[in-house]
């Protein structure tokens, strides 16, 4: 085991030169109502590069689509994406993106999101891959430990079931996240752990505090159940896919991320009983040859289902 855990820390700790820098890419356009203007990097590395021009592309469009309902608006509605190099070494090749928008509303909002590639095959990796449940929630205490301290005085930007709710033991809650060579960097954005007036939270852990919770290989499939317990068929399939192991434990993550939210004991009660009957739903529509894509759609649904409000 200690060899295993070595050969995890050797994807993470940096041993090699510095890659060439990246190229600096933009996506600007303005129209009646709403202006957009983000830079994302071209690295020169085909796999990385197609996940940062869709994931960019696909924030310029989101954006055009809903400022539609700007009209009328003194000002016109605007989102900047920018971004920093924070790691690019022979084991990984760390981005985060910053985005500032304004939508009409009293302020303008700020959201962040991170890429961590695993090199040199460039798969991007969430932190549930890399740290176990155990680990996640050895990150969820530690983090909360020092949120309480940041936010937790008499001003009134906080309360504690606030933060425990925001940086709870739930992957989702750490998204925002920077591997680098010797610590964990997290971001909680504005509203995640605090009002807005405090401003996004960071918390850096060292990566020597989370090194008995690192998961042996970072590239092995990671749902939201162990694969050696796997029986059925539906679950013998997840086991056998990356992207249906990834859609399966987001799944997870989204249903326990709007559980905690639900104070009153009758609506927990509901959802869980809709979260089941989905369950049998799924086992029961999902079989045979064309099962990989019967269960990536009825996934997609759920998740879009979990994402909505109220």
């Amino acid at each position: 085991m200690r060899s295993i855990v070595a050969l995890a820390l050797s994807l993470i700790i940096a041993g090699a030169a510095l890659a060439a820098p990246p190229q600096k890419m933009t996506i600007k356009e303005a129209r009646k109502g709403y202006e957009i203007d983000i830079s994302y990097p071209r690295f020169g590395r085909p796999a990385i590069d197609r996940q940062l021009e869709t994931w960019a592309r696909g924030v310029a469009k989101a954006f055009a689509e809903v400022s539609r309902e700007s009209t009328g608006e003194p000002n016109p509605w605007a989102t900047e994406v920018s971004y920093e190099i924070k790691r690019n070494d022979a084991q990984m090749f760390v981005v985060s993106f910053q985005e500032y928008s304004y939508t009409g509303g009293a302020h303008p909002n700020t959201s962040s999101e991170t890429f961590n590639f695993l090199m040199p095959d460039g798969r991007r990796v969430e932190i549930a891959e890399l740290f176990s449940p155990k680990g996640i929630r050895r990150i969820s205490d530690i983090s909360i430990a020092q949120l309480k301290q940041d936010t937790g005085g008499s001003d009134g930007l906080a309360d504690m079931d606030w933060v425990r709710r925001g940086a709870g033991p739930n992957a989702r809650n750490f998204a925002s996240f920077l591997l680098m060579p010797r610590t964990l960097h997290i971001t909680f954005d504005a509203y995640q752990v605090a009002a807005y007036a405090a401003g996004p939270q960071e918390v850096n852990i060292p990566l020597s505090n989370l090194r008995d919770v690192l998961r042996p290989n970072p590239r092995a499939l990671a749902p939201s159940f162990d694969c050696l317990a796997a029986r059925s068929e539906v679950e013998r399939a997840i086991c056998s896919s990356s992207d249906l192991a990834r859609l399966d434990r987001h799944m997870g993550e989204a249903y326990a991320g709007k559980l905690v939210w639900i104070d009153a004991t009758a609506e927990q009660q509901a959802f869980r009983a809709r979260q089941r009957a989905w369950l049998k739903r799924r086992d029961s529509s999902c079989r045979g040859p064309a099962i990989a894509a019967c269960l990536t759609s009825i996934y997609q649904q759920r998740l879009k289902e979990l994402e909505e409000p109220g």
